[in-house]
């Protein structure tokens, strides 16, 4: 029979000691919220995978929908080649997310998926870039402050990559003791008095992407 120690063995001696394990039992099967170990011994497992299993282990319905999809494929890779219930699960996410405004949803299995998108993000943007290049201003330069407002209406804190957009909508500049509320592009600002603010519509034609409205 095999026992855990020869199985704890075999894992110090095949796997890193990087990827740390909270406990030196090896699961052999699962029920609902019981696993049996390789030796036969049972427990209550209040880990569930790391708060992954709402539905304890092997639920019914889990297993018949995986049963039931393994049938007609495995992996394609949803950028590669998409399927159906990617969207479907999306749709539903979006669903429930609250608000009225439209809703997006991208699934990934690690955290560092989102830590990449989060990257390539940033570099689209040039985050860094336009960080770097305001702590510089406020840091090395004495300027007045139209000057240095005029700095967001250039590159690189104003971005032109509306084609893929991450373009500069607008900057919001507040003038609390005028009572001013401006939005500036190049070119053209549209004031509001933050005391009596009013809806309306500005026409603005963005450099590669435009006309769009601006509410």
């Amino acid at each position: 029979m095999t026992t855990n120690a020869d199985l704890n063995a075999r894992r110090l001696a095949a796997t890193p000691r990087g990827v740390a394990t909270a406990t030196t039992i090896f699961a052999d099967r699962a029920e609902n919220a019981e696993l049996w170990d390789v030796e036969g011994r049972r427990y209550v497992d209040f880990a569930g995978g790391i708060a992954v299993l709402n539905t304890g282990h092997r639920h019914p319905g889990v297993v018949a929908a995986v049963e039931a999809q393994l049938a007609r494929f495995t992996h394609t890779a949803y950028q590669v080649v998409p399927y159906e219930p990617y969207v479907e699960l999306a749709e539903r996410l979006n669903k429930l997310a609250p608000g009225a405004t439209p809703k997006k949803t991208l699934f990934v299995t690690t955290g560092a998926e989102a830590v990449e998108n989060a990257i390539k993000i940033a570099r689209a943007t040039a985050t860094v870039e336009r960080e770097r290049f305001l702590l510089q201003r406020l840091t090395l330069h004495n300027e007045p402050v139209d000057r240095f407002i005029g700095a967001f209406q250039k590159p690189p804190l104003y971005s032109t990559a509306y084609d893929r957009g991450f373009g500069t909508l607008y900057t919001a500049v507040y003038w609390p003791n005028r009572d001013l509320m401006e939005f500036r592009w190049p070119g053209e600002t549209w004031c509001h008095a933050p005391s009596a603010l009013n809806e309306g519509v500005r026409q603005i034609r963005y450099p590669l992407g435009g006309p769009y409205l601006v509410t």
